[in-house]
C-alpha cells in the first residue's frame, strides 16, 4: 500500500478548522509520531494563519 502525499498547508488548515469548530485538539485524525499529525497539532495551536505561512513545500518529505 503507497503513503498519501498530504499537503502541509491543507493539514494545517484542518487543524485550525477543527480548533475553530470546538473540537478537542485529540481529534486530530492522523497517526501520532506522523509528520501530518505534528502539521494538524500545529495548525490547530497556532494563530490564524501561522502555520500555513511557515510550512514548505519540504515539510512532508521523509516517511510517514
Amino acid at each position: 500500500m503507497s503513503v498519501p502525499s498530504y499537503s502541509p498547508t491543507t493539514v494545517s488548515t484542518e487543524g485550525r478548522h477543527a480548533r475553530e469548530r470546538g473540537d478537542a485538539i485529540d481529534a486530530n485524525p492522523y497517526p501520532e509520531d506522523s509528520h501530518p499529525h505534528r502539521i494538524w497539532k500545529r495548525g490547530y495551536e497556532s494563530v490564524d494563519g501561522e502555520a500555513a505561512e511557515t510550512l514548505g513545500p519540504d515539510t512532508l518529505d521523509d516517511d510517514t
